[in-house]
């Protein structure tokens, strides 16, 4: 028997709580696929060669079992984290399943701004462990666009629920994007850096400094920061691949397309589009959202990581997924994947609120990263139990 909406919202709310408790009784602390690094026992010569560097963060990442023990890595809290949360806690509220959901955000819109990185005028949020990637390296507590997005949009979330005041901070997260990251600026639109001192043109990091503008702007009262939004969305559409796709970045080695980055810029797309209501992009979603349900999931619902090669198949991902077709672009989008969240409820989340990390051919790996798969996954859910509170 197929579940109906109204099951299907039902049981997200009752997932979300779950995955709440599991995240809260622990302080929404944990180990990271990527935090290699802040493993005491780590050989100092190890961090001193970039091909080391990825190796290890490589191994860790991808062992099936935790390595952090054996490295001394000290499971730790993280913006990101907090950022989805707070989300969670603002939509939870919203559908009557978490009380008093005033007090946790407080509690947490606190944590996030002892976690903050300020300059000026200018607030931003950071991972908690070293990044090593092929393109480039950077320390913590290095600000970046992917966590400031997030966090900025849990504090509107919050703020439009009335459970916290927090333009400070969501004024202070669209001056990091408008003054302390470099643009790319062309006759199509600009493209905002990554981190500070980055330039390279990724897609899915301007579309959510497309989001984060939108946000603050609606709920500061700046328009103009819609304007520069819009410049980013433009930026990003000129690329469109024929098929309705994004690479990663504009650069060489960023050719790639995938799925929860493209989550990242249909999302931020839609954002944009629907603060304008700009037929331009309107159509250039509806575009993407063809190549993203058409290419980027299974028959099942699964979430697929590429469109050539469906595993692993990736709490992230799927995060992403039910965010962007359920909760960003609504029902008609949400149909278009019919059996997306029967496949999140029978491969991800245990009745506890455990999420798994990643599900393999013939395994599933359920070491628990709050970070990649806990907390995205708990905000996606409570944005679908909170549809019909939504303001």
């Amino acid at each position: 028997m197929t579940a109906t909406p109204q099951d299907e919202r039902a049981w997200a709310g009752q997932a979300a709580a779950a995955i709440w408790r599991r995240l809260e009784s622990r302080d929404f602390a944990g180990w990271d696929p990527y935090d290699a690094f802040n493993g005491e026992r780590l050989p100092r010569w190890v961090g001193e060669s970039s091909t080391a560097r990825r190796l290890v963060t490589q191994a860790v990442k991808r062992s099936p079992v935790p390595l952090q023990p054996l490295l001394r890595v000290e499971p730790r809290d993280d913006a990101y984290t907090l950022g989805h949360a707070l989300l969670a806690a603002a939509r939870m509220g919203a559908a009557g399943t978490l009380a008093p959901a005033g007090d946790a955000c407080v509690r947490i819109v606190a944590r996030l701004r002892a976690l903050a990185w300020r300059e000026g005028p200018a607030v931003g949020w950071g991972y908690h462990f070293p990044v090593h990637t092929r393109f480039f390296s950077y320390a913590p507590p290095t600000p970046n666009l992917i966590v400031t997005a997030f966090v900025a949009k849990g504090l509107a979330a919050a703020m439009r629920q009335g459970l916290c005041e927090c333009r400070e901070e969501l004024r202070g997260a669209a001056e990091f994007v408008l003054q302390s990251l470099p643009r790319t600026v062309d006759d199509t639109g600009q493209c905002f850096g990554y981190v500070p001192g980055e330039r390279a043109a990724v897609h899915n990091a301007n579309m959510l400094a497309a989001l984060l503008l939108c946000e603050a702007a609606e709920l500061c009262g700046e328009e103009e920061w819609v304007d520069q939004a819009v410049a980013c969305a433009r930026f990003t559409v000129a690329r469109q691949a024929a098929d309705g796709s994004w690479p990663y970045s504009e650069e060489p080695y960023g050719r790639w397309v995938d799925g929860f980055h493209t989550g990242f810029v249909l999302e931020g797309l839609a954002r944009v589009a629907g603060a304008t209501d700009d037929e331009a992009l309107g159509d250039a979603l509806r575009r993407g959202v063809r190549f993203y349900v058409a290419q980027l999931f299974g028959p099942g619902g699964e979430p697929k990581y590429y469109p050539q090669r469906a595993y692993p198949l990736d709490a992230l991902s799927a995060a992403q997924g039910v965010e962007t077709l359920q909760v960003a672009l609504g029902d008609d989008a949400a149909r278009a994947v019919p059996r997306q969240l029967e496949w999140v409820r029978t491969h991800l989340v245990r009745p506890d609120g455990r999420v798994a990390y990643q599900v393999h051919r013939g395994w599933t790996d359920w070491r628990e990263f709050p970070r990649w798969a806990s907390a995205p996954l708990m905000s996606a859910l409570a944005g679908v139990a909170a549809e019909d509170s939504a303001p």
